[in-house]
């Protein structure tokens, strides 16, 4: 059996160098079940003894971590005869699942064990298993030190002092060291006094890990720092860890009476690394809260306020919208609250938070989209409109479990489906009068883009996304000019991305649309994927692929994003992924940018409607269409209908049939488009530009020393000043206090919060109305 150091996999800087430990170790096991057998154990030789301190908190976390000497079976120890038992899984205590067991040998060394000959004779009986085992070990075949692990590359790559003060203080403070997370060690040299530091009492922290873990904590403080722990609790608590317990302790916190209140207020900034607390507050809470303390500190009280506000927002669908709306302003006064309560970070609170966004539904379809043409409903949609399909959205996005989902389903189909049913009849009634704004190809004002215009097209970008993907582009400092269009009917990708192309002058369409995709001009051909990117070609247009920049000096046709692929997959679950979405169309379009392209512009082929738990169905005869989609079919010649008839973009011979409001054509839809209504017709495009940098002011110079920059700025005037901040075009991220004046091209800034030190920043250059001008990317301290 080979014998490697370490695994592969990296370790994550917000894992404890315990979690790393335990990674390691049971990363040892990892093989090419097609090239080897699975290693029978993990061999862990330490000669010094340095890890023995930490096996108690190992054996919690590892069942399968064994250990060499006189028996003890409460910690799986024991002689070479009950090890290689143990090993092989025929004594009852080998009580693990498929895990390969760690065998820790402590006081013995590699090379002991490898010396068959004149190993000593009560390890005899285990040096066989270094052929069917594995090594924990360094790449020079050395047992890992403490100072190893932490030092190197393999390890977890720390910049750590090898003087003989700092080992000693290294392996004092061990157990309190493995509690801490990598991340909290990087960016500095560790010395003799930082783990020293580590041994310093910190009574909260240390309340909150015991209340955290009771018997493993007890258990690996055992003796001195036990004692102290105990003293301190009692003077400075009036609690006594030994004689009354975690319970005890919990419903001390859960009160917040005077010291206690720190210890809550510390549990309350990072509730996640205390997963446990939450069970013993339970189990501490009284069946009765006081009505006249604060109750949210007891998960109990959250959980029932939680049950009670699934089962009136279920209730919901027996209210009219108007009814609906009124009780869920009076849930918000009650439970919208408990967004600020530590349950609420803790996930446990899902429906307090979707509530934020159903009063901001509620809000929303008060008003009716009017308007006596189909442009004056775009406007109010476009202005404020949208807003409620966003909403819609975001509350379902906080909710997972199926009974929250469906107490948010009910609220959403109360004050929504009505809302957008009318808007959308109004808008059909307006068409029917007025006639579709963009009826036929002999109306499109198809993109021109010019040379160094990248048009990125995002199938399915419906306006409230488009309006989110902006915000996500002004955070980081791109500059977005918004528009809108009409697209071509039906509203499906086959007719309206040609349209919406710049090669939709090449195309037009044939008697025979009953599959809605257009013809080539010059043939008559359809128009397949390949014909489409030939028609580019021809135009010396560049395709480029997701991750392909291309040649900013020319023109660029690029595809991005999965919305719609997704919607038609996974109904309302596509509220879940709408983040991920816009973060990958926001970073391609960054990296467009980037790679010199003068404009990026966003452009759609459709919207589309979503209802969770399905759009109501409309009837309509197989017999009388070509073919028939969700929301649209195209009729037969010979058919006669009731049910509105548009002519199909590309020929006026061929007619569409379009369902009345939200209706389908199919049962059981949630996610469908093809028809008539502002959230599938109106789509939103966004020409996205990088900042307009003044080129004669720069920043020629920065210098750190400590946590204070000094910048010299080129050309610069006395009305700018320099700051600092985590995005570039925002002025809440200052890390100095807002910037300061140029004074003789130069200006100095003090970063407050030392804990920011080695944190990514960006050094701006403002001129007087505040405007981004130049920048340099730096880290906090250089």
């Amino acid at each position: 059996m080979s014998t490697a150091s370490s695994p592969a996999k990296p370790f994550s800087p917000t894992m404890t160098v315990l979690e790393a430990l335990i990674q390691a170790l049971n990363g040892m096991s990892t093989h090419n079940p097609n090239a080897e057998a699975s290693p029978a154990v993990v061999l862990w030789t330490d000669e010094k003894k340095q890890w023995e301190k930490l096996m108690p908190r190992l054996r919690s976390q590892l069942p399968h971590l064994l250990t060499f000497g006189p028996y003890n079976s409460e910690t799986k120890t024991g002689p070479a005869i009950w090890l290689k038992c143990m090993i092989a899984g025929t004594l009852p205590e080998a009580d693990w699942a498929a895990a390969v067991p760690i065998l820790y040998l402590p006081g013995i060394s590699r090379q002991q064990l490898r010396a068959v000959e004149n190993c000593p004779w009560e390890l005899q009986p285990l040096a066989e298993l270094q052929y069917r085992g594995v090594f924990w070990s360094q790449p020079n075949s050395r047992d890992w030190t403490i100072l190893a692990f932490l030092k190197s590359k393999e390890g977890l790559g720390l910049d750590v002092a090898q003087d003989q003060a700092t080992l000693k203080a290294m392996q004092g403070a061990l157990n309190l060291l493995a509690e801490a997370p990598i991340s909290a060690l990087q960016r500095k040299k560790l010395e003799a006094e930082d783990f020293n530091q580590l041994l310093t009492p910190d009574p909260v922290r240390d309340v909150l890990l015991w209340l955290n873990d009771p018997d493993s904590i007890k258990s690996s403080w055992a003796g001195e720092r036990w004692n102290a722990f105990c003293s301190v609790c009692q003077a400075k608590y009036t609690f006594n860890p030994d004689q009354e317990g975690a319970i005890t302790g919990a419903e001390k916190l859960g009160n917040r009476e005077e010291n206690w209140n720190a210890v809550w207020d510390r549990f309350a900034e990072a509730p996640g690394a205390y997963r446990s607390i939450p069970n013993l507050l339970k189990q501490a809470a009284p069946a009765t809260p006081n009505m006249f303390t604060d109750r949210s500190t007891w998960p109990n009280v959250n959980e029932g306020a939680e049950a009670d506000l699934r089962q009136r927002l279920l209730n919901l669908k027996q209210s009219t919208a108007p009814e609906a709306i009124e009780q869920l302003r009076h849930l918000e006064a009650e439970h919208g609250p408990r967004r600020a309560w530590v349950w609420a970070e803790l996930g446990e609170a899902p429906l307090a938070k979707a509530l934020e966004h159903l009063i901001t539904l509620a809000n929303g379809v008060e008003t009716s989209l009017g308007g006596h043409t189909p442009q004056a409903m775009v406007e109010q949609y476009i202005g404020s409109g949208w807003q409620a399909d966003a909403a819609v959205l975001k509350a379902i996005a906080c909710v997972e479990r199926d009974s929250d989902c469906r107490a948010v389903f009910s609220a959403i189909r109360t004050i929504y489906q009505p809302w957008l049913e009318q808007t959308a009849e109004h808008l059909q009634n307006l068409i029917r009068e007025q006639s579709y704004p963009l009826g036929s190809a002999a109306a499109l004002q198809a993109p021109n883009p010019s040379k160094g215009e990248c048009l990125l097209f995002a199938d399915g970008l419906r306006f409230d996304i488009a309006q989110m993907l902006k915000q996500e582009l002004e955070e980081q400092g791109l500059t977005v000019a918004e528009d809108w269009q009409w697209v071509p009917l039906p509203t499906v990708t086959a007719t309206s991305k040609p349209a919406v192309s710049p090669v939709a002058h090449l195309i037009h369409g044939s008697a025979d649309g009953s599959n809605f995709r257009p013809t080539l001009k010059e043939d008559s051909k359809d128009l397949t994927t390949d014909r489409f990117a030939k028609l580019l070609e021809s135009q010396e247009i560049q395709q480029l692929k997701s991750n392909d920049t291309g040649d900013p000096k020319g023109i660029a046709w690029t595809e991005s994003g999965e919305l719609d692929k997704y919607g038609h997959s996974n109904g309302f679950k596509l509220a879940y992924e709408v983040q991920r979405q816009i973060r990958s169309l926001s970073i391609q379009i960054q990296d467009l940018l980037d790679a010199g392209w003068q404009k990026v512009q966003v452009i759609t082929d459709h919207g589309w409607l979503l209802m969770p738990e399905g759009l109501p169905k409309q009837d309509f005869p197989g017999h009388l269409a070509e073919t028939r989609w969700g929301r649209c079919a195209a009729l037969k010649e010979t058919s006669a209908t009731d049910i509105d008839t548009q002519p199909w973009f590309w020929s006026g011979d061929v007619r569409i049939a379009l369902p009345t409001g939200i209706r389908c054509f199919r049962a059981g839809l949630e996610y469908a488009h093809g028809g008539i209504s502002l959230q599938e017709c109106v789509t939103p495009v966004l020409t996205v530009t990088g900042q307009t940098v003044v080129q004669m002011s720069n920043i020629s110079e920065f210098k750190w020393l400590g946590l204070r920059c000094r910048v010299t700025v080129e050309n610069g005037s006395p009305d700018m000043t320099v700051d600092m901040r985590t995005k570039p075009a925002d002025a809440s991220t200052s890390l100095a206090a807002g910037g300061k004046p140029i004074s003789g091209g130069k200006a100095s800034l003090a970063i407050a919060d030392d804990s920011t030190e080695g944190d990514p920043a960006v050094i701006v250059l403002l001129d007087a109305q505040g405007n981004v001008v130049a920048k340099q990317v730096t880290m906090i301290g250089g």
